[in-house]
Formats: structure tokens, C-alpha cells, sequence
């Protein structure tokens, strides 16, 4: 006997900040993922957009008026008997105070709270995307330790986090991320094979990036507590990625780049393709601008990234 498709739901969420913590509410113990944490929100209704359904759900549920919001992350999921589409949203101004509507527990987190949080499965990789920052500056291949020491102090770690993709010398990056780490700046580190994962727990980094030769010869999640990143220029490293339960991707060429003349872009809409919907945190890297960012997140991106015009 055939059986019938899961329903499926589009539902908008809100990413409300407010003096350095987001805004959560807790469900209801007879919902679905009943007492989860949750980013408030609920179904968009048909002919309304994203931004309007979030408003008005955010006036119904916590009496907060006139919302506005722009993209964040959408994320699709199944579960066992439900297929949602989650748009979350960055959440800007409102007027009024968040409360509890409909008779919700409402509460304000520090973000590193969130990761000891319940939250329904398909919230887990934005849980993950608020603790990024919106720019991944990766460090030039061609400057002296003395001139990268002097270049990170320029950084703000409240925006950026720093990429050390060629960076081999052990010392060196001790030294480096010893900074970095003072300064609280957020490091990735490329892996480059089985040790890594060792290295990058001694040193101290936030993440471990995982280029495409390397991630191709990944069969399990790397034991790294930290955040997990992939190199991703098609469907099937995205895929790998994905299988693997990692966490981020660095998603390129998105834009033709000087840093590989001639090399084909994706070009928005391939990209598009790659970073919405999944439950990977994207940065859009290749041709792209720290300016880039609003646009980045339209189609998909949490951030961007590169090295010319944002280590300037």
C-alpha cells in the first residue's frame, strides 16, 4: 500500500539580538519538538513574505511591533514526520518589549549559551552560525610573521575571524593564535591530513578547515570539538560535506578572482544552489567584497570571505 508524503511547512524564525544576547522562547510540551528552545516564529500564510509573516508572528507571539528583518540562513529539514523549510532571519528594530503571548517562556542568552541549550533538530547548524563571525579573512601567502602579527592587531573580532590557510610553522602559529586568542579572534586553521585534528586541539583554535583533497578522504566527522569546515566548489563536496555532519563551508569561486585567473566562477545563482537550504553555515569566498554581505545572505551565505579587500 503507497504510502502518503510527508507534510511539508515553510516556517520563518527571528535571530532577535539585543546588548550582546538573543532572545529564545520555549515550546509548548504538546508541540511538535515540545520543550525545545527556539528562535520565535511560525508558518509563513500564503501570499505573505518572509519578512511580513515574521513580523506578524513576532506581534502575535512576544507583542513586538513593526519587526524588521532581513535573510540570515534558511535551512531545510525532515524529520520523521514533517518536512520544514526554515528561513531565519536577522532581526534589526522593533518596538516593545518580548514577552510571552501566548503564555511561552521567554529569555535572553549570552550566544555561548545556546550550545547547552535543547533546541529542535533543525535549529542545530544556526545555533551554530550565530557563534561565526560575518567576515573570514584568510591571511596572505606573500607577508612576513612580523607583518601578519601587525595586520591581525587591524582586525575586529567582533566582525572578522582570521584564516591561516598556508601557515605551517608550528611556532608560528602558536604565536598567532596566542594573539589572536588575547584579542578574541576567532582562527581557522587548514588541515592538511590525519594529525590535524590533534594539532588544532593543542593550539587552541576555533576551527578546522578541511580543503577539497582532504575532505574527500574524510569517512567519518573529525574528532575536533570545535567547528568543522569544508572547501566546496559543486554538488558533491556540498554533499560530503553534509554526510560528514560538518558545519560550515567555504563555498567558491563565487566571482572570478585574480587569485586564480581564468578559473570559471559559479556565479550567484550555482552558488545559490550549494548554500541554501543546507545545514551548513556558508561563506560565499571568490570575487567578493566585504560590501558583499547583504547580498551574500539573499542567496544563502551566513558571511564572506577572502583576502585582498578584507585584509586591507
Amino acid at each position: 500500500m503507497p504510502t502518503s508524503p510527508t507534510p511539508s511547512i515553510i516556517v520563518v524564525a527571528g535571530i532577535i539580538r539585543g546588548s550582546g544576547h538573543i532572545c529564545l522562547s520555549k515550546r509548548a510540551d504538546h508541540q511538535h519538538q515540545g520543550g525545545c528552545w527556539e528562535f520565535p516564529g511560525g508558518k509563513v500564510e500564503p501570499g505573505e513574505t518572509l519578512g511580513a509573516a515574521l513580523a506578524r508572528e513576532l506581534e502575535e507571539e512576544l507583542g513586538m511591533v513593526d519587526a524588521i528583518s532581513t535573510p540570515f540562513m534558511t535551512i531545510a529539514h525532515q524529520y520523521d514526520d514533517l518536512h520544514v523549510t526554515l528561513h531565519f532571519r536577522d532581526v534589526h528594530a522593533w518596538q516593545g518589549e518580548p514577552e510571552g503571548k501566548e503564555g511561552q517562556s521567554v529569555q535572553w542568552f549570552v550566544p555561548q549559551a545556546l550550545a547547552d541549550l535543547r533546541f529542535p533538530a533543525a535549529n542545530q547548524p544556526v545555533v551554530n552560525a550565530i557563534r561565526l563571525p560575518e567576515q573570514l579573512v584568510i591571511a596572505p601567502e606573500d607577508i612576513s610573521l612580523h607583518e601578519l602579527l601587525a595586520g591581525i592587531d587591524r582586525l575586529d573580532a567582533g566582525r572578522q575571524g582570521l584564516y591561516l590557510r598556508q601557515w605551517s610553522d608550528h611556532a608560528e602559529v602558536s604565536t598567532i593564535v596566542g594573539l589572536c586568542n588575547k584579542k578574541g579572534l576567532k582562527v581557522w586553521l587548514r588541515a592538511s591530513g590525519p594529525q590535524s585534528e590533534v594539532i588544532a586541539k593543542a593550539l587552541g583554535v576555533f576551527a578546522l578547515h578541511f580543503p577539497g583533497r582532504v575532505l574527500a578522504q574524510l569517512d567519518e566527522r573529525p574528532a575536533f570539538d570545535g567547528i568543522t569546515s569544508a572547501a566546496v566548489h559543486d554538488l558533491a563536496s556540498r554533499d560530503k560535506a553534509v554526510s560528514l555532519g560538518l558545519d560550515m563551508a567555504l563555498v567558491s569561486p563565487v566571482l572570478p578572482t585574480p587569485t586564480h585567473p581564468g578559473k570559471p566562477a559559479l556565479g550567484w545563482p550555482q552558488a545559490e544552489v550549494l548554500m541554501k537550504g543546507t545545514p551548513l553555515a556558508c561563506y560565499a569566498l571568490g570575487g567578493v567584497m566585504p560590501g558583499d554581505l547583504v547580498s551574500a545572505r539573499d542567496y544563502g551565505a551566513v558571511g564572506v570571505a577572502g583576502i585582498r579587500a578584507f585584509w586591507r
